[in-house]
């Protein structure tokens, strides 16, 4: 296992192959580099039934970051640890069942089923349904759902696309409930989780994955673990070698390639990173040099060097007339503040997900 990445023994989904459409492959237990550390924490809290356990949880991120490999694995991991009742729906089925349930009577037998569960797992929250009074009464219900679960230990598991104080219309009743517990974000695969999973995948198609190949797979693609394995497949369908060996120069150009056709712009590149640390571009780009300010340009400066291959005067040009000098510092303090400060390092991945996407 690669230095840094926990493997968490949750098997989740398959990953689609793409050198095969109506293949699978296994997506393995969840892998965790430094920037999902909190995940085994929190995975254990309830699968080991700790006292002092986080209840509920919440994991939230974007898409592809996990969200539902870990509901799987949790799920399949209480039932063969403990063989007792889980219950798991989304958000859009709790919302259809109770809407049913009111209409059919049926309410006692909704809430025994949902209540009455060991470990209750409901997804997606941030799909509620979105006619007014639907809504308000499915969150009031599901607030009723978690107070009757915690008063009796039980045990509940929700996922979510951003955290719950982000959540748009969430009643603050539902907030307070779900703050309450542990709110754990997902960010995509750092290097080193990326590195594990490109192995993993490889081993899994019986691909010889090169180390020097390893290397610049890991610092040249970034994303989600299904991006992940897409591009990995495209790299083995375009190596003409045809002997499960990955070739170097066939993966240099493949990244290439992929960077040349998906390189944001350094103004796109400066406004994402403005939205992401929710300040105003013209004051990043400004002379004002408070500790927030400075962070975040130094984020847009390493993402513009390292993504967006700009030249250090360009970068000083945008950036309110700095010399290459200052642009240089810059970019040399992000880069190490990468390993020392989580929050630069999750804005970092997050942003270089993001902007590969645009």
């Amino acid at each position: 296992m690669v230095d840094g990445v926990i493997d968490i023994p949750l098997p989740g989904r398959q990953l689609p192959a793409a050198a095969e459409q109506d293949g699978r492959v296994a997506s393995g237990n969840f892998l965790a580099g430094p920037e999902n550390r909190l995940v085994e924490v929190a995975v254990r809290s309830v699968v080991e039934e700790r006292a002092n356990g986080y209840n509920p949880l919440v994991f939230h991120g974007s898409s592809g970051t996990g969200k539902s490999h870990l509901a799987d694995g949790i799920a399949a991991a209480w039932r063969d640890r403990h063989r007792r009742r889980v219950v798991r729906t989304t958000a859009v089925d709790f919302a259809r069942e109770l809407a049913e349930a009111i209409e059919t009577q049926a309410v006692d037998e909704f809430r025994e089923k949902h209540r009455k569960a060991d470990l209750l797992i409901v997804e997606d929250l941030g799909r509620l349904v979105t006619r007014r009074s639907e809504k308000l009464n499915t969150q009031e219900e599901l607030v009723y759902t978690l107070d009757a679960l915690l008063a009796e230990g039980r045990w509940a598991v929700i996922t979510a696309p951003a955290a719950p104080t982000e959540l748009p219309g969430l009643l603050p009743a539902l907030q307070s409930r779900l703050c309450g517990g542990l709110v754990v974000p997902l960010s995509p695969p750092g290097p080193e989780a990326r590195l594990a999973l490109l192995q993993h995948l490889a081993k899994s198609r019986d691909l010889e994955l090169p180390e020097p190949v390893a290397r610049i797979l890991t610092e040249g693609l970034c994303g989600t673990a299904p991006e992940l394995a897409g591009a990995l497949w495209e790299v083995a369908m375009a190596d003409h070698l045809g002997d499960g060996r990955l070739d170097l120069e066939a993966t240099r150009e493949y990244v290439d390639r992929r960077s040349r056709t998906r390189r944001p712009s350094l103004h796109e590149i400066a406004l994402a990173t403005a939205r992401h640390f929710s300040i105003r571009l013209s004051d990043m780009r400004g002379p004002v040099r408070r500790r927030a300010l400075v962070a975040a340009r130094g984020v847009a400066v390493y993402l513009a060097r390292k993504i967006g291959k700009e030249r250090l005067e360009e970068i000083g040009r945008y950036f309110g007339g700095r010399d290459h000098t200052t642009v240089l510092h810059s970019f040399r303090k992000t880069e190490e503040s990468i390993n020392s400060d989580p929050t630069i390092r999750e804005a970092i991945d997050r942003l270089r997900t993001k902007l590969w996407k645009t």
